[in-house]
């Protein structure tokens, strides 16, 4: 089913306070319906017709979906089309890594038992949206909406032994905490890449993570590249597939 995010502008006039009832002529004849996945709670929500994006996160917590970290909440598209893409792209990343000789690597297992599936909207603020119209367009087709609690971890994976969740480093810089880390992680061939939990990237070039004091969200991913970001495809399509992470629980993914 198809997923359209319907135009905001003949909206502007609707009251900034309260969401006015979508009348039959606001709606396209062909409108699909809407269905949303909660993860972590193990319900659906069903709409007849599109819906806002405030009535949805209203109708979540209504059925014990807890919006508690912004940052890490996410609506992830479930339509066949974008899993199809999310899943060609997983697919590459692990052609890949079988080309590198790395089927036998933890990240390699890491991949294979996560799913995968592109984001639409990002740090989800439900406070945010109820005080901006333009942020609370109608949308319709399937999604599925991921809200994780606020944990003060980091989650270090990629080239490294293992994949760690590392719980006493809030508040510390990137620099320091992989410092205080070393005999966890060992020492780093190439600079490590940072993927907030909006499914932001942040690239510290050369030598600048050591110097610029890189502060870190709760359940940051710090992924370490196994070669040269700046030409490895393989890395740079690992980093695209990890913004598309989708929990298949409430708890951080490890």
């Amino acid at each position: 089913m198809s997923k359209r995010l319907l135009p905001l502008l003949s909206f502007a006039l609707l009251a900034s306070t309260n969401i006015a009832p979508v009348s039959a002529q606001s709606i396209p004849v062909n409108a699909s319906p809407l269905n949303v996945e909660l993860i972590g709670v193990n319900k659906q929500l069903q709409f007849e017709q599109p819906a806002r994006l405030l009535d949805v996160l209203k109708q979540a917590q209504q059925q014990d979906l807890v919006l508690q970290y912004p940052l890490g909440t996410t609506l992830f598209d479930g339509s066949e089309q974008a899993l199809r893409q999310s899943t060609a792209l997983k697919n590459s990343v692990l052609n890949q890594m079988i080309q590198h000789n790395l089927v036998a690597h933890p990240f390699y297992k890491y991949v294979t038992k996560h799913q995968f599936a592109p984001r639409v909207f990002s740090a989800v603020d439900l406070d945010d949206i109820r005080l901006d119209k333009f942020k609370n367009p109608l949308i319709d087709g399937e999604f599925s909406l991921v809200s994780m609690p606020r944990e003060e971890k980091v989650i270090y994976l990629g080239n490294l032994d293992n994949v760690f969740s590392v719980k006493e480093q809030a508040g510390i810089t990137l620099k320091q905490q992989i410092t205080n880390l070393k005999n966890k992680i060992g020492e780093l061939a190439y600079p490590p890449i940072l993927i907030y939990p909006d499914g932001n990237v942040v690239q510290p070039h050369h030598g600048s993570w050591l110097t610029t004091q890189y502060y870190l969200p709760p359940l940051t991913m710090v992924y370490i590249p196994f070669e040269d970001f700046e030409t490895s495809e393989m890395d740079q399509d690992i980093v695209k597939l990890l913004t598309q992470l989708k929990p298949t629980s409430i708890k951080s993914p490890l």
